[in-house]
């Protein structure tokens, strides 16, 4: 797949004609997953066309804007489901003022031929743009909103269900195993003393499930390892402001230190909790390692 920055008005031109698949595309869930295999149908290269920062950190003024799937793991997942370009606007106050037949112009110099939005996507400012306007100007192809288990599936309901901590059905949902990838922190050691060592993970700008206990698998090194996740604020000991994720990872005693992980959640086996001592943290993370083993015992590393 190749990947197009654009940032201005002087951009790579794109030579073969392109069936672009728009949006924000956080998650890749079910839903945008029909949307680019539609994309891939129609005889033409197929591309994604997203934003980044996501739209909201200007129109909605939130500067630290989580995102389920960050640009580097959206662009990971698009080459594995085929694309063959990724075109990545950066959006400012520029772009968040374009009128839409300045948009509609700018997609035509990028050899866009065909388009395939979701039935309610608009575009250009204030949200002038809609897909009747795309239909004048482009081979147009709409797809309907995407029911599972009888909800619409959207990057938003994914969010709450991640804020309740359902991983199983933000499964189903995304159509794969949610995961947060990062670099492994120097942490406070804490794990260890406790005999629960864990890598610390920078998380940079995920969407976090809610706090709790997760048992887990671990990819590092290209391996995949059993694990058990806590995301929470210690709040037995040594107590962080900022939220922390921190992976036992199970038959594994290397310095993992300044290495890439990615860690993928399969079931919450408890939320986060204060305990009156840390024998009774140690009893309790005890009992959750014991959980997490039997879920192994049944566990497929293919699915």
């Amino acid at each position: 797949m190749k990947i197009i920055h654009i940032k201005d008005q002087e951009h790579e031109l794109i030579l073969e004609p392109i069936c672009a698949a728009i949006g924000n595309f956080d998650g890749l869930h079910l839903g945008h997953q029909k949307l680019i295999a539609e994309c891939k149908r129609h005889g033409y290269k197929s591309a994604v066309l997203t934003f980044y920062p996501h739209p909201s950190v200007f129109l909605k003024k939130i500067p630290d804007y989580k995102l389920i799937t960050p640009m580097e793991h959206k662009a990971d997942l698009l080459t594995q489901m085929g694309i063959d370009y990724l075109i990545i606007v950066e959006f400012n106050e520029e772009v968040a003022k374009i009128s839409k037949e300045s948009f509609i112009r700018f997609m035509k110099h990028l050899n866009i031929r065909a388009c395939v939005c979701g039935y309610d996507f608009t575009f250009g400012r204030m949200a002038a743009g809609t897909i009747f306007d795309l239909m004048k100007e482009f081979e147009f192809y709409e797809v309907k909103k995407y029911i599972y288990e009888d909800v619409r599936v959207s990057s938003t309901f994914i969010r709450e269900l991640l804020s309740l901590g359902n991983i199983q059905r933000v499964n189903r949902l995304l159509g794969r195993t949610y995961s947060i990838r990062g670099k492994i922190n120097y942490g406070t050691q804490h794990g260890r003393l406790i005999g629960f060592p864990t890598a610390n993970i920078d998380y940079t700008n995920y969407y976090l499930p809610a706090g709790g206990v997760y048992f887990v698998t671990v990819r590092i090194h290209h391996n995949l390892y059993f694990g058990m996740c806590n995301i929470g604020n210690n709040p037995t000991f040594n107590y962080s402001e900022n939220l922390k994720v921190e992976v036992n990872i199970f038959n594994l005693n290397e310095d993992l230190y300044g290495q890439e992980l990615e860690v993928f959640f399969h079931e919450r086996i408890r939320g986060e909790q204060a305990f009156s001592s840390v024998d009774a943290l140690v009893k309790q993370l005890r009992e959750d390692k014991v959980q997490c083993y039997q879920l192994s015992k049944d566990f497929n590393f293919t699915k």
